[in-house]
């Protein structure tokens, strides 16, 4: 408002009137073009001081560089394509994919040795069950049942107590006394620990979260594929790069 009464009177000093005298038309319209000048500044003015409070949008990363190595691998480990996916066993979404899209891609693309299939642990704080459900699929992967026992979480429809993972355990076959003491033994905290790290550091916050990209002895640098997604949006990636 300062800006509008120090320039107002300079419009009619400029303009050569003064008070008590009448103005032409000419002064008249030099005085109305000015005012709209001023209009037109004060706008700008406006507008770039609204656009220097509102924050900046981060742009949502399309590519990630994630590692692989000791991580459970379903497929050839030499197959063209992997696809590292970070999953949360309580998550709804990450059922909705491991029913609609796993699936299908292990039967064309993984059972083909086309695709490699890597698996990371993401556990998210607000899931009770979601961290003790993964370290009972590495600790089935100690019976080498790893993916027998994702798959028997994945179907139990979020069941995920203990006695839920035990009853599981007994039905994909698992030695229960070594089992139950994987369990207690805290011996993969670390390992999801740096899974939860690797996820936050390529800018991963939720689950399902996949990066898809060509295979290599640790590295995957690929495409960034965030939530669920139908069997199609893989498969594009996938072929993409096959051929």
């Amino acid at each position: 408002m300062k800006r509008i009464l120090i320039l107002i009177p300079l419009v009619f000093v400029l303009s050569g009137f003064t008070w008590g005298e009448s103005i032409t038309k000419e002064q008249g319209d030099a005085i109305l073009k000015e005012l709209q000048a001023i209009r037109q500044e004060l706008n700008q003015i406006k507008q770039s001081g609204s656009a220097s409070r509102a924050p900046a949008k981060p742009k949502r990363p399309t590519t990630a560089s994630v590692s692989t190595l000791g991580n459970p691998i379903l497929g050839d480990v030499k197959a063209p394509v992997t696809i590292v996916e970070f999953t949360d066993y309580q998550c709804p979404y990450c059922q909705k994919f491991y029913s609609q899209a796993y699936k299908k891609l292990k039967k064309n693309y993984v059972d083909t040795g086309k695709l490699r299939f890597v698996l990371r642990d993401l556990p998210l704080p607000n899931h009770q069950y979601a961290k003790s459900a993964a370290i009972s699929a590495h600790c089935a992967g100690e019976q080498n049942k790893f993916w027998e026992m994702h798959d028997a979480l994945f179907e139990g429809g979020g069941k995920l107590s203990q006695p839920d993972i035990l009853g599981y355990a007994k039905s994909v076959g698992l030695e229960t006394d070594s089992f139950k003491s994987c369990l207690t033994s805290g011996g993969y905290n670390n390992d999801i620990k740096q899974d939860v790290q690797d996820a936050g550091r390529v800018g991963i916050r939720g689950t399902p979260a996949f990066v898809v990209g060509h295979t290599t002895d640790d590295l995957v640098n690929g495409t960034l594929i965030i939530g669920t997604r139908p069997f199609t949006t893989f498969q594009k990636e996938i072929d993409k790069l096959l051929h």
